[in-house]
C-alpha cells in the first residue's frame, strides 16, 4: 500500500471520527477535531471525494456550533462540490440529509421535506442505527418547526428509543426530551413542557455543554412568552441575546414581550435588531414575523398592516404553515372587528377558520 493511500485512509478515519463527535453533540471535541483536520486541508482539496465529505461535515459542524447563525450561503461550498455525490451513496445521503437540515433552519419547509424524502430513500444503505436515530431526531425537528407537533412527537420518540439502546448518548437522549417539550408547548401542555425542559437543563449542566444550554434556555423563554408570562420570557431571552446578539428568535420573543407590556420603544429596538438578523440569515418566516410586529408598534394609523400581514399569510400558505395562517388571519380579523369593519373582519375570520381545518387535516393525513 502506497504512502499516499495510507494518508488518504487516515484522513477518511479522521473525518469519520469528526462526524461521530458532531453526532454526539460534543461541541468542544468537534471543534478540536475540525482544527486537526484543517491542518490537512491542502491534501483534502486535491481529492474530490474528500473535499465533498469534508465540506458536508464542515456544514454539519457549523449547525452544531453556530446554529442560529446559519445563512443561505452556509451550504454554498457543498453545492459547488456536489457534482460527484451520486457516485457515492452515503455522500448522496448526507447531501440530501444536510440540505434538509439547512432548509429547515431557513424555514424553507417544502424544500426541506423534499430532501428529507430523498435522504430517507438512501438511508437503507447506511447500516448504522445511530444514524437512523439522528435522522428520526432531525425529522422530529422538521415537523416541530413546520408546526406539526403530533408528527414531531412520533419521530422524536422513535429517536429516543434508538438512542436508549446505546451507551454514551445521554446528550442525544436529552435533546430528544428538549424537542418533545417544545412540541408539548404547541399542544398547550405547559406544565409537562416546563418540567421536561428543566430536566434537560440539568443533564446539559452535568455534561458541561454550555453551548447546548443556550438552545434549551431559549425554549424556556419561548414557553413563558406563549404563556404570557412576559417578565420571565424577557429574563430568559435577554440571557440568550447577551450571548448571541443576532439570535433573531430570542429577539422576537423580547420584541413581542415588551410590546405586550406597553414598552414600545424597547420593543422597537429589538424589532430593528431582529429584522436585520433575520434578513441576513435568509429566514423568511421571521422576516415576516418582524414586519408584522413592526406595523403593530407604529404610532401612525396602521394603513400598511393588512398588506404586511397578507404578505406573511401568502408565505405561510406556500409553505403549508396553516397554524401560522390561522394565527395571523385571526390577528387581522380582530383588528378589523375592533374598528367596526365587519366585512373585512368576517373575511379574515373565514380565512383563519379554513386554515385551522387545513392544519387539522394535514395532521390527520400523516
Amino acid at each position: 500500500m502506497s504512502i499516499q493511500t495510507k494518508g488518504r485512509e487516515q484522513l477518511i478515519r479522521l473525518l469519520n471520527e469528526w462526524y461521530e463527535e458532531i453526532r454526539l453533540y460534543h461541541v468542544e471535541k468537534s471543534n478540536q477535531l475540525k482544527m486537526k483536520i484543517e491542518e490537512n486541508l491542502k491534501e483534502i482539496e486535491t481529492d474530490q471525494y474528500l473535499s465533498l465529505y469534508y465540506s458536508l461535515l464542515d456544514f454539519r459542524c457549523k449547525v452544531l456550533v453556530e446554529g442560529i447563525n446559519i445563512t443561505k450561503e452556509s451550504f454554498e461550498k457543498v453545492e459547488e462540490l456536489s457534482g460527484i455525490k451520486d457516485q457515492y451513496l452515503f455522500l448522496a445521503y448526507y447531501y440530501h440529509f444536510f440540505k434538509a437540515i439547512h432548509s429547515t433552519i431557513l424555514s424553507n419547509y417544502n424544500d426541506a421535506k423534499a430532501h428529507y424524502d430523498k435522504a430517507e430513500e438512501l438511508l437503507i444503505y447506511i447500516p448504522d442505527e445511530i444514524e437512523k436515530a439522528e435522522f428520526e431526531y432531525r425529522m422530529a425537528s422538521f415537523y416541530y418547526h413546520s408546526y406539526q407537533p403530533f408528527e414531531g412527537i412520533q419521530h422524536v420518540l422513535k429517536a429516543k428509543e434508538m438512542f436508549s439502546n446505546h451507551i454514551g448518548y445521554e446528550i442525544n437522549h436529552a435533546l430528544c426530551d428538549n424537542l418533545y417539550s417544545i412540541a408539548c408547548i404547541d399542544l398547550r401542555e405547559f406544565g409537562r413542557a416546563e418540567e421536561c425542559l428543566n430536566k434537560v437543563i440539568d443533564v446539559l449542566k452535568k455534561n458541561d455543554e454550555e453551548h447546548l444550554l443556550i438552545k434549551v434556555r431559549y425554549n424556556l423563554g419561548w414557553l413563558y412568552h406563549i404563556e404570557d408570562l412576559y417578565e420571565l420570557a424577557i429574563r430568559h431571552s435577554s440571557e440568550i441575546v447577551n450571548k448571541i446578539p443576532n439570535h433573531y428568535k430570542a429577539l422576537f420573543v423580547l420584541a413581542r414581550a415588551y410590546y405586550k407590556l406597553g414598552d414600545i420603544e424597547t420593543a422597537k429596538q429589538h424589532i430593528e435588531q431582529g429584522m436585520k438578523s433575520a434578513i441576513q440569515s435568509g429566514n423568511a418566516e421571521y422576516k415576516h414575523r418582524f414586519a408584522v410586529i413592526n406595523e403593530l408598534v407604529t404610532e401612525l394609523p396602521k394603513a400598511r398592516l393588512e398588506q404586511v400581514v397578507t404578505d406573511a399569510i401568502s408565505y405561510f400558505e406556500k409553505e403549508g404553515m396553516w397554524d401560522c395562517v390561522k394565527e395571523y388571519a385571526e390577528m387581522l380579523a380582530i383588528q378589523f372587528y375592533e374598528t367596526d369593519d365587519h366585512v373585512k373582519a368576517s373575511k379574515y375570520f373565514y380565512i383563519s377558520n379554513n386554515a385551522d381545518k387545513k392544519h387539522l387535516r394535514k395532521g390527520a393525513l400523516k
